[in-house]
């Protein structure tokens, strides 16, 4: 299919909401395993596309010299089991929850200066790469880990974009790493690295209709599993009726804290001291 003409097909799909996805048509799910050992579960129901919306970036879609050369292809957005992605990102919300002082949110509008800063500091002082020094563990990971805890680091896929978020009192800043290059020099993603800010009230809502709207479109897919005689493929449709409510659960429970900023027991003064001596060490 002519490139062009598969952006314009998904684009009437695309929503103003900063998290999208789609999942797959009920009639194209494949079960897993091999033969005769077949079978599916509500972790396999749940692949499909997601992309998300920061002003006219999207993350997670393919350039189009990608989809080109990954030749079949179905859409430009990333397809995986979504279930991964709401997992690693509501592992997060206990630490996004919490408002960063001023002086440390200002830096993230370039975060990456910041982290690379930090490297030049350590290579000063940890010389020896076979092994991490006290000054690593010490200064350097205490300097830095505010900002790894707020990572979304699409781990499960090759090349996958790199996600902060920083909260400052009402105002939260995204920040992706997406550029990555493939061994043949084509560029995989289509946005280039940046950030955007927003209301941290609208981010509590859009999170909000994310998980209103996944969890609404998983119930149809499991109606039609249980709906369907499966054959030689092995489903527990009790378990999956049990494992979708438990699933629905654990996302409120973590929602709770977006919505409640709990105690932080992070020691910026200790960190400003190390930022401070940084500075004056790498002049």
């Amino acid at each position: 299919m002519n490139i062009c003409l598969l952006y314009a097909r998904w684009a009437s799909l695309e929503q103003k909401t900063v998290i999208n996805f789609k999942l797959r048509d009920f009639d194209k799910i494949n079960a897993v395993g091999q033969e005769p050992n077949l079978y599916l579960s509500w972790f396999w129901l749940t692949e499909g596309d997601l992309w998300l919306k920061f002003d006219n970036q999207t993350i997670y879609e393919y350039s189009a010299e990608a989809l080109q050369h990954f030749g079949d292809k179905q859409s430009p957005y990333n397809d995986y089991y979504i279930v991964r992605f709401l997992e690693d990102f509501t592992e997060l919300f206990e630490k996004i929850c919490v408002s960063i002082p001023n002086n440390f949110y200002r830096l993230t509008e370039s975060i990456q200066q910041f982290r690379n800063d930090a490297k030049k500091w350590l290579d000063i002082y940890d010389k020896d790469e076979d092994e991490y020094s006290d000054f690593y563990f010490n200064e350097y990971d205490k300097l830095i880990s505010w900002t790894y805890e707020r990572l979304f680091d699409s781990g499960h896929l090759i090349g996958g974009p790199h996600l902060s978020f920083f909260r400052h009192k009402d105002k939260i800043r995204i920040v992706w790493d997406t550029e990555h290059t493939l061994e043949n020099g084509i560029n995989l993603w289509k946005a280039k690295d940046g950030n955007f800010e927003m209301n941290y009230s609208d981010f509590i809502s859009e999170v909000k209709n994310f998980g209103l709207s996944f969890f609404e479109s998983m119930e149809k897919q499991i109606d039609l599993t249980l709906s369907k005689d499966w054959g030689d493929i092995k489903v527990d449709k009790e378990r999956l009726i049990e494992e979708h409510k438990e699933r629905k659960q654990e996302f409120n429970k973590n929602l709770f804290f977006l919505e409640n900023e709990i105690n932080d027991e992070t020691d910026w003064v200790g960190i400003e001291k190390l930022y401070n001596r940084m500075k004056n060490e790498i002049k």
